[in-house]
């Protein structure tokens, strides 16, 4: 019976290790965030360089015969982990969900991640920049990939058995956004929560282009194909907005802007309003404040929250993938401000939106924000289209 046993337990590890060799093949396929060196590796500054450097033993507890979890629990192997991941651009994350747990939404702002299910399965999902929700059952052996600096869950629905996932990241430093820490562990401004939820109290730039610009495929190009007058209702007189309002102009709106690198966006406050938590996948955003003024703050993937008190005139600049919101809390008076944005199609990732209105299970919210379905529903309620 112990020798039986033994067998068992080798031949299981066999399994484990023979599916974790397979997933190596899953970094090739992942895109690469970080910069180029121009070196072999990245040594330390005081320290020998022998093959302990590039070895990382942290996930020898996988095969030790410990406990399993009995939360959710992700062992990771990134640079702040495993140093010599410097300037690699890869790195990993082994995912262990005991029955009925859920890796909350959440985003990485610097890498895609393809997920390799080893055992198990898992309900996973991700909600683009147009809101659509694209979900699917994993059976293990499969891959699931989620776009980089899109919001993103898993959840092992299972009531009686574990999941375990490996995910690869084209990034040492991939960095994890998780929503509901970042919306409500983190000092966020109650009003800004309040307005952005309609309840009470998307990286990489673009990529180079190998011509001056790109012309229509049918079209003439003249002084009027890099022309857009679409923010001349600014100064046109007209009523101002009652309700926070966007002006873009992207590559969606000035196809002249393709393989520019480059964007607009005019942002107008009536008083008291807000532009909710939200992302941008592919850019940094850069303000300028016009007129009037402007509490803003975004959440790193520390879950620092830096904020400002914003006067006319001043800049204020957004890091890349990071959640980020602006509020006018002047009573009175309205603000206005310009946004760019270092890609013709930075994004946006709209949190309450992409939570509350794409069709999430209720489920994986009530768990991800410790609170009952009932709760979360009312929620969907308040976000929901008016008829």
């Amino acid at each position: 019976m112990q020798i039986s046993s033994t067998m068992a337990s080798r031949t299981s590890s066999l399994k484990f290790f023979s599916l974790l060799i397979c997933s190596i093949a899953i970094v090739q396929m992942a895109t690469a965030g970080d910069p180029d060196i121009i070196t072999d590796f990245i040594a330390p500054p005081n320290g020998t360089v022998d093959g302990n450097f590039f070895t990382y033993t942290g996930f020898r507890v996988l095969v030790g015969g410990g406990p399993p979890p009995t939360a959710f629990k992700v062992l990771k192997a990134t640079l702040a982990e495993f140093p010599s991941l410097n300037g690699q651009s890869v790195s990993y994350a082994i995912l262990q969900f005991p029955s009925g747990t859920t890796n909350p939404p959440h985003t990485h702002p610097r890498s895609a991640e393809l997920l390799f299910l080893l055992g198990g399965t898992l309900e996973v999902g991700f909600v683009d920049m147009k809101n659509n929700l694209f979900t699917q059952t994993l059976q293990a052996g499969d891959l699931f990939v989620f776009p980089k600096g899109l919001a993103h869950f898993q959840y092992n629905a299972d009531s009686q058995n574990p999941a375990l996932a490996i995910s690869a990241f084209g990034s040492a430093n991939a960095g994890t956004v998780s929503i509901p820490s970042t919306l409500f562990a983190t000092g966020i401004d109650d009003n800004v929560l309040a307005i952005s939820f309609k309840t009470d109290m998307a990286t990489a730039g673009d990529p180079d282009i190998i011509a001056d610009f790109i012309a229509p495929p049918n079209g003439t190009v003249d002084g009027n194909f890099f022309t857009y007058t679409g923010f001349r209702v600014l100064v046109g007189g007209g009523p101002p907005p009652t309700a926070f309002k966007v002006l873009k102009a992207t590559l969606a709106e000035f196809p002249s802007l393709n393989g520019q690198s480059v964007s607009y966006a005019v942002l107008q406050f009536p008083s008291g309003t807000t532009n909710p938590p939200h992302t941008h996948p592919r850019s940094a955003e850069l303000l300028f404040l016009v007129g009037g003024t402007l509490e803003v703050g975004f959440v790193d993937t520390k879950n620092n929250l830096f904020t400002q008190t914003l006067q006319a005139g001043d800049l204020f600049v957004f890091p890349k993938g990071l959640a980020h919101f602006q509020f006018n809390a002047d009573s009175q008076n309205p603000a206005l401000a310009i946004s760019a944005f270092g890609s013709a199609n930075a994004g946006t990732v709209s949190i309450p939106s992409t939570l509350f209105a794409t069709g999430i299970d209720d489920n994986v919210l009530a768990i991800s924000f410790k609170t009952d379905v009932a709760t979360i529903q009312k929620l969907k309620a308040g976000l929901a289209a008016k008829p």
